[in-house]
């Protein structure tokens, strides 16, 4: 396989909810569970490990970096399902929130790490997935 360790994603959402709205939604299980995989389980706090578990695709193991409540989360994952973290390929997921000038958040996700074109490529489409589904579900909170 190719080398693509210089591959980043970037992504760039705008939204209407406020950053703390936001925050609870990437970083509370239960918020975490409706919009990002079937499950999920997460010890913020730097060195916090968690999972992320998709029916489809298996359990996802995370560790957690940075958190800077309600602006900064930096967590790496296992890019292999049922795989220990310290014993699979990671890519590192970095979320930055600021608020959008007339109200609301700008979300960037910046992920990298991947070893593998494949890994990238399908990482690209599922972020696409997973971020609209984040969208519905804190839109679905603006009016509150």
């Amino acid at each position: 396989m190719r080398d693509v360790t210089e591959k980043t994603l970037e992504k760039t959402l705008e939204l209407g909810a406020s950053p703390e709205r936001v925050w609870q939604a990437i970083t509370d299980p239960a918020e975490l569970s409706q919009w990002f995989g079937d499950s999920a389980a997460l010890d913020l706090r730097p060195g916090g490990d968690g999972h992320m578990t998709w029916e489809s695709y298996g359990r996802h193991a995370v560790r957690v970096e940075i958190v800077e409540p309600p602006y900064h989360l930096v967590w790496s994952w296992v890019h292999e399902p049922d795989v220990a973290y310290d014993l699979g390929t990671v890519t590192r997921v970095e979320w930055s929130l600021s608020p959008r000038e007339g109200g609301g958040t700008v979300l960037e996700l910046r992920e990298t790490g991947f070893r593998e074109e494949t890994h990238f490529e399908s990482n690209v489409t599922g972020w696409n997935r997973e971020l609209e589904e984040l969208r519905a579900l804190v839109a679905g909170s603006e009016a509150i």
